[in-house]
């Protein structure tokens, strides 16, 4: 089942054993070296000196690998970090990893009868459970259902879940303070409150102690592996806090009579007050840039798991209703997504479509209840999946994929460098390179159509329509191609994105021809299944319509990507170049409308070709960069001068970075030098070509 244990954990104890099952050539112990962690890893959670860590290159491994950890002595390690070990070896065990894999009721709809989330009481107002303390707004929209604890006595009535209006807002202020947990990524603190009471059903053994924070751990390892540009590592304050107070299923605020004695304990306040000072110190003394608690106990509980949006807090009941124990890792990866802004998805929920919710106030379309075609989800359904609304509302917008796209635009004194690429997850991130300023800055990275979800690939250029000029987008979003600009002046804002077509592939290209008063658009994309797809959209007429697709170059075969140019060899001539099998074919569209295959000239290329037309020769030649299938890229070049158009090349360069997944190249201004960003995993990479010596300088990380 994907996700159940992330692949390819580590266990690490700083100063006290070396990485504990560090690859070995022979069947020799693990060895002790002070202070292993290095750049091949990152660390995903943090209990004191004890470390758990994901290889940043990702190998076979089926899950966590303890057979280094069982030499670990835990007699030097405290209880944090003797806990943190336990739950990792907890986790690396066969029979834990079997429940996984047959865990009950994987992928139901969460069957709630309400949302799981409250709004939090304002800090400074001393407030007891939102909804049933004096000065607490709300009471928790927290999940019931078929599945209820029993002998909780009567439940109190719901009010609505937070409005539109609210979702979005900064999280875990209560309306005033910093926020705490504003969307998820880089460090997070988490204060783990087990709290137990004075008799034995309401204590929990060593066993379940180990297993609460075994659950926690995979559930947070899930978020860790299937985002690693959000860079998350999670550090862990763990209390186990006995208290006296007996349990009454009849209080009017069933989570003050056990939690605010636990705060006191801990030395807070005992209200929701103190609860916020804990989430400040955490953050404070683990040095990270947010934190929540959560509290787990075997009190009775109006609902068995909620929390608040944006924090700072959420609670679990330990036997977790009719899901149990096993399913407890997806039960506080939902709550942690409302911690980080994300509403329910289920349709007991009362979830709508709108909305503006989280980091990127984008709507909630996987709402169980609204949306016609809702996929299974974290937020819908017991499953370690996301739907393509989930990310953005968690705010993951660090990491790049898909294809950078490159323009040199009008803006600015000497034309800005204007660049869009996927985001890893959902969007686009937009970023420009200031060529006005010493050193040519990049400048404001910044992510847009979140709400569009996932995109794969995409082109861009920027038109001639308006003399300031709008950036105008054609994106991939599985087999469907949508359109969105962003006008020229003076707002510079992104526009919604249309739908144009379905049944494409690959990588799409998008030019502004000399066609037609005002230019046509025209795009060529691959074919869901074979040959290319060519449409336009006529600049002058009311509306700009677009074209219907033609299916053109079908004796291709199946093509991966496209790069178009409108040259300067015939007046309506069209220029491509194809990927299709691991070559690159050069076709051209003539005067009579017609698309034809020119000549294969270049094999063993992967990702996306990208051709210009450049300044060098009498009539341009044409520059062709692509990725190497061996690492690095290859450059060639068509003589347009010489009879018969010869191919040169391919001649590689940029080897020192490896694979490269996509590449885009503009000729630029500055001494018509060629101008290259590649990406490479989820990072971006620069280079430039100079027009004296014809050299490739050596790449750069930019982003």
């Amino acid at each position: 089942m994907a996700g159940d244990i992330p692949a390819d954990e580590q266990i690490i104890v700083r100063n006290v054993y070396a990485q504990a099952n560090t690859a070995r050539d022979d069947d020799s112990d693990p060895v002790e070296q002070p202070s292993p962690v290095d750049e091949s890893t990152r660390v995903l959670h943090c209990y004191g000196r004890v470390s758990i860590v994901s290889p940043t290159i990702a190998a076979s491994s089926p899950g966590p690998d303890a057979s280094g950890a069982t030499a670990i002595d835990a007699g030097h390690l405290d209880g944090i970090e003797r806990l943190g070990l336990a739950a990792f070896r907890l986790r690396a065990s066969a029979d834990y990893q079997q429940a996984k894999q047959d865990r009950a009721r994987s992928d139901e709809v969460w069957d709630w009868d309400r949302p799981c989330t409250d709004v939090p009481p304002p800090r400074g107002s001393s407030g007891g459970t939102p909804g049933t303390g004096a000065g607490s707004p709300r009471q928790p929209h927290s999940p019931t259902g078929s599945h209820s604890p029993t002998g909780l006595g009567t439940l109190p009535a719901l009010t609505a879940a937070p409005t539109d209006a609210q979702a979005g807002q900064p999280a875990g202020g209560g309306g005033t303070g910093r926020p705490t947990s504003g969307f998820m990524e880089g460090s997070i603190a988490i204060g783990v409150v087990i709290v137990e009471g004075p008799t034995a059903d309401l204590q929990f053994t060593a066993a379940e102690r180990t297993k609460t924070v075994a659950e926690i751990q995979n559930g947070l390892s899930w978020y860790a592996t299937t985002n690693p540009a959000a860079d998350l590592t999670f550090s862990y304050d763990i209390k186990v806090v006995r208290i006296a107070t007996a349990p009454d299923p009849a209080a009017d605020d069933l989570e003050a009579r056990w939690r605010d004695p636990a705060m006191s304990q801990l030395g807070y306040q005992p209200n929701f007050d103190g609860v916020y000072d804990y989430v400040d110190d955490l953050r404070d003394i683990h040095v990270t840039q947010w934190s929540y608690c959560a509290f787990v106990t075997k009190y009775p509980l109006s609902y068995f798991a909620y929390s608040s949006i944006g924090g700072p807090r959420l609670v679990l009941s330990y036997d977790n209703d009719g899901w149990g124990p096993d399913n407890l890792d997806r039960v506080f990866a939902h709550e942690t997504g409302h911690i980080f802004g994300c509403p329910d998805e289920y349709a007991a929920s009362g979830c709508t479509c709108g909305g503006a919710w989280g980091r990127f106030a984008t709507p909630n379309g996987n709402c169980d209840g609204c949306a016609p075609d809702s996929v299974t989800c974290l937020m819908r359904s017991n499953s370690f999946e996301m739907c393509r609304y989930t990310p953005s509302h968690i705010g993951w917008g660090r990491g790049v994929g898909g294809n950078p796209v490159l323009v040199q635009s009008n803006f600015g004194r000497a034309g800005n460098f204007e660049m869009v690429v996927p985001s890893a997850f959902a969007g686009i991130t937009h970023l420009w390179r200031d060529n006005d300023a010493a050193g040519f800055p990049w400048r404001e990275p910044t992510q847009v159509a979140q709400a569009s979800g996932r995109i794969d690939a995409l082109t861009m250029i920027q038109s001639r329509l308006s003399t300031s000029g709008a950036l105008e987008v054609i994106a991939r979003i599985g087999e469907s191609l949508v359109f969105l600009w962003r006008d020229g002046g003076p707002t510079l804002r992104w526009q919604s994105s249309v739908h144009i077509t379905d049944g494409v592939a690959g990588t799409p290209s998008l030019i502004h021809s000399r066609l037609g008063r005002r230019g046509t658009f025209e795009v060529l994309v691959p074919a869901a299944d074979i040959g290319l797809l060519s449409l336009s959209r006529n600049n002058d007429v009311a509306g700009f319509p677009w074209s219907q697709p033609v299916l053109v170059a079908a004796n291709l075969g199946h093509v991966d990507a496209v790069t178009l140019i409108q040259g300067n060899l015939g007046a309506t001539n069209l220029e491509a170049v194809a990927l299709a099998g691991g070559r690159l074919v050069h076709l051209y569209r003539a005067q009579d409308g017609l698309w034809r295959t020119s000549t294969v000239f270049a094999e063993g290329v992967t990702g996306n070709p990208v051709l210009v037309q450049s300044g060098f020769g009498r009539v341009g030649n044409f520059e062709v960069v692509a990725p190497s299938a061996t690492g690095g890229l290859v450059h060639l070049w068509r003589n347009n001068d010489a009879s018969g158009f010869p191919w040169s090349g391919p001649t590689a360069f940029a080897t020192e970075l490896g694979h490269v997944d996509a590449v885009t190249m503009i000729q630029s201004s500055f001494g018509r030098h060629l101008e290259i960003v590649a990406r490479v995993g989820d990072r971006l990479y620069a280079m430039a070509r100079t027009s004296d010596t014809f050299q490739w300088l050596p790449p750069g990380k930019i982003f």
